[in-house]
């Protein structure tokens, strides 16, 4: 089957594409093809998009009773976004997930209704695709107008979305037969535990990067269908006796690949442990203030000492310093706060392991 082609239903649901908010251009969501099955489904090559994330300028508006249509253009096209004044898609997700107790809906609707865009304001959407006469548009399930005076989300995006392509949107999914020939397997092999592992861990820095939640348990992941449906890929090697009887129960597969994936956005520095008791619960590391703060305050209070006016702090120092208010914080979890901080212009290093503070 060549890449272009559309894969067979039964294998849409093993693609993450036909759970997560896509971050494609609006080009090329103006030239999504459509389900040769007269589904409402559409294809980037062999990709099923139900779901689009857009960011980009206001150039045109058109009120009406029930909506208000924006143009959004993000340099590569126009496309038109139907945002809803009665907000009944964020109505009927009141009822849904909340991770960590954060009701997300009833805070994306609250942003919504503080919202007034005019032409020129950067907005964010995300919403579903639909074609409405042979014309593709978003329906917006929520939106915020984004304030960006130093363009930091602007670059952040434009940084961002040529990677998801590079890795994601033009290469086949993972497990599907899509870019394979008979009797293929892939560059990368049948999907195993390990590897299904490894595409978690994908899924949940997204998730940790887009989402507004700061900490988490296994049991918060376990909530979230998009993530689930991940865990529950059918594996398509011969599993050893142990993989196989955490295979056979769809319980214990789901714990055991998030368990791992946990393990390795810890040794990543992307979360560390907040508390073990009575559950462990991890804490994404650039979204922990205090850390933040403590660590700027550590090397404010380091570099006022004589031995450092030269170069400022060094990194092992901010370590150890660091480690005796959060025990679990790793080195790797250390430079994510450092460049978090750098990126605030909170402090600047000066050279490759020294750090001063404003």
């Amino acid at each position: 089957m060549d890449f272009e082609e559309e894969p067979p239903p039964k294998e849409w649901g093993l693609d993450p594409f036909f759970f997560m908010f896509a971050k494609l251009y609006i080009k090329d969501i103006l030239e999504l093809k459509p389900s040769k099955l007269g589904r409402k489904i559409h294809f980037y090559k062999s990709h099923p998009v139900t779901k689009v994330e857009i960011l980009g300028a206001v150039v045109f508006k058109q009120e009406r009773e029930k909506f208000t249509c924006y143009g959004v253009d993000d340099s590569t096209g126009v496309i038109k976004c139907f945002c809803w004044k009665n907000s009944r898609q964020n109505k009927a997700s009141d009822s849904g997930q909340s991770i960590g107790g954060l009701p997300m809906a009833r805070q994306q609707q609250e942003l919504q209704e503080r919202s007034t865009l005019e032409l020129g304001d950067l907005i964010r959407a995300r919403g579903r695709v639909k074609t409405y006469r042979e014309q593709m548009e978003v329906s917006a399930f929520s939106y915020c107008k984004v304030d960006d005076p130093t363009l930091e989300v602007q670059i952040s995006w434009m940084r961002e979305v040529p990677r998801l392509y590079r890795k994601y949107y033009d290469k086949p999914c993972l497990g599907s037969s899509a870019g394979k020939r008979p009797g293929d397997t892939g560059s990368d092999g049948p999907l195993t535990l390990s590897k299904l592992v490894a595409l978690m861990v994908e899924q949940l820095r997204e998730f940790l990067r887009e989402s507004k939640v700061s900490t988490f348990s296994l049991q918060d992941l376990e909530t979230v269908d998009s993530l689930v449906s991940v865990a529950c890929r059918p594996l398509e090697s011969t599993p050893t006796e142990e993989e196989a009887e955490i295979a056979a129960s769809n319980a214990k597969r789901v714990r055991h690949v998030f368990t791992h994936a946990a393990q390795k956005l810890e040794e990543e520095g992307l979360a560390f442990v907040k508390k073990c008791y009575p559950v462990k619960v991890y804490q994404v590391t650039v979204k922990d203030q205090e850390l933040l703060r403590v660590t700027r305050q550590i090397i404010l209070a380091d570099c006022k000492l004589p031995h450092n006016a030269d170069q400022g702090c060094h990194f092992l120092s901010v370590f150890r310093s660091v480690t005796e208010r959060f025990r679990s914080v790793n080195k790797a979890a250390l430079r994510q706060v450092l460049d978090a901080l750098e990126l605030s212009s909170d402090i600047v290093s000066s050279t490759g392991s020294h750090y001063v503070a404003f």
